[in-house]
C-alpha cells in the first residue's frame, strides 16, 4: 500500500525539480489547485496526492518521513534519490541525478513556506544575495549564514559529497526533527 505524502515533502520535492506550481500540475496531471491544496495541508482525494507521489519519484525525488501508525507523520522533506553507498563506483554514480551544490536553498525555504524577501529580512541578507545563493553562486560569509539560519529554523541538510567528481548526491532537505 502506498502512503500519501504529507504537504512539507510535496513541497520540498517540487522546489528541489525547481518547477513552478503549474508545471508541476501539468506534469502529475492534477488539477493546479488540488497541487496548492495538497502543498498547503488542505484535503485532495488520496489518489491526487499519490499521483503527485508518483511524478517526483519518476523524477529521481525520494520523499522523506518517518511514520507510526496512528502517529503524524515526523522528520518530512525530500532529496533527491542517491546510491547507498558513497563509495560506489563511477558507473552506479552515473545513473543517479547529482547536484553542483552540497545544500539546496530553495528547497529549505520551500519546508519553511517562507518567500525569498521573508528569508532575506529574517537573516540580515539582501534580497538579491538569498536569490543568488539559491541559484548556486556561492558567497561564503552569506552562505555560512544563511544556513546557519535555516539549520536554526529546524532545517536539517541531506547529501553527501563525491570528492572525485565534486558532485553532491542525495541533496535535500527535512526537519530536523518533528515541528514545534
Amino acid at each position: 500500500m502506498k502512503t500519501p505524502a504529507p504537504a512539507d515533502c510535496l513541497r520540498v520535492a517540487r522546489a528541489l525539480l525547481n518547477l513552478s506550481q503549474r508545471d508541476a500540475a501539468a506534469g502529475a496531471e492534477i488539477a493546479l489547485g488540488s497541487l496548492s491544496a495538497a502543498e498547503n495541508s488542505k484535503p485532495v482525494f488520496v489518489e491526487t496526492n499519490l499521483q503527485l507521489v508518483d511524478f517526483y519519484v519518476r523524477r529521481g525525488i525520494e520523499l522523506l518521513g518517518e511514520a507510526s501508525i496512528g502517529q503524524e507523520t515526523l522528520r518530512t522533506g525530500a532529496r533527491w534519490i542517491a546510491p547507498d553507498d558513497p563509495e560506489a563506483s563511477q558507473s552506479v554514480k552515473a545513473s543517479f541525478h547529482a547536484e553542483d551544490r552540497a545544500v539546496s536553498f530553495r528547497a529549505a525555504r520551500a519546508l519553511l513556506q517562507l518567500e525569498q524577501a521573508e528569508v532575506a529580512e529574517s537573516v540580515g541578507l539582501s534580497l538579491a544575495v538569498v536569490q543568488n545563493l539559491e541559484r548556486g553562486r556561492k558567497s561564503s560569509g552569506p552562505y555560512d549564514k544563511l544556513r546557519s539560519w535555516f539549520e536554526t529554523a529546524g532545517v536539517e541538510f541531506t547529501g553527501w559529497g563525491d570528492v572525485s567528481t565534486g558532485k553532491y548526491y542525495g541533496v535535500g532537505v527535512r526537519w530536523k526533527t518533528s515541528r514545534l
